[in-house]
């Protein structure tokens, strides 16, 4: 834990580090052979780090990174659930490789990584998913209480470094908007008189703060809305 918290210190907004350190540490801690990280993505779950991985379960992952998992396996149960899973025994569990219509399973992702043993740990916001961290054994041996609270430490470190990026980015954010109207009030300031130098300024800001990958968050509306009110 030391570990995972030193990285989400000394690595802020850098989340695939961070997920690549709880995941290794999960797996190699709880005595598992391979393991993968999933955040929700839509009605399904993008794959952001795996550890110790088959080739074949590896390969199927890397060609379709987001999966839909069938209500019977692990990580469909503790998506509906939003508790922890455990099958004691994949290879017996009814139903559990049951086909379905739509791309990978849970199911056929166990069946190419020869699991036997599976746990699926939610990662919960305010009890929202926002991902899952499942590690597999090859063999039949069931995870003790003490590595499922573990685990579900793990989890909530994760969870706690997804919000930790959200904020900073938020941050990053406010300081640039912050500099863009310091930038507009100066130029006020200086042309009191020169009209066309203020709207030029306001257009130039304006279009910076509005361009980007299309999402527009509360703090870049607000500083929109208050260029406006220069006008």
């Amino acid at each position: 834990m030391a570990e995972v918290l030193r990285i989400i210190g000394s690595s802020p907004g850098n989340l695939e580090r961070v997920f690549q350190t709880i995941l290794e540490s999960a797996v190699r801690i709880c005595d598992a052979k391979f393991g993968a990280l999933y955040l929700s993505d839509g009605d399904g779950f993008r794959t952001v780090a795996m550890q110790g991985a088959p080739p074949e379960f590896a390969e199927a992952r890397e060609r379709e990174p987001v999966i839909r998992p069938a209500p019977q396996t692990s990580l469909g149960r503790a998506v509906a659930s939003k508790q922890t899973v455990q099958i004691a025994d994949a290879q017996t569990e009814p139903g559990y490789f049951d086909d379905v219509p739509q791309g990978l399973t849970g199911g056929q992702m166990t069946r190419l990584g020869g699991a036997r043993t599976i746990i699926a740990v939610p990662m919960l916001k305010d009890n929202e998913l926002v991902g899952a961290i499942v590690i597999y054994r090859q063999e039949v041996r069931p995870f003790t209480g003490k590595q499922i609270g573990l685990l579900t430490n793990f989890a909530n470190q994760a969870v706690i470094a997804i919000e930790n990026t959200r904020l900073l980015n938020e941050l990053r954010e406010s300081l640039q908007q912050q500099t863009a109207t310091a930038n507009v009030l100066k130029v006020i300031s200086r042309s009191t008189f020169d009209l066309k130098a203020v709207l030029g300024t306001l257009r130039v800001r304006g279009s910076a703060l509005w361009s980007g990958d299309g999402r527009y968050s509360a703090p870049r509306k607000r500083q929109c809305l208050l260029l406006c009110d220069y006008l």
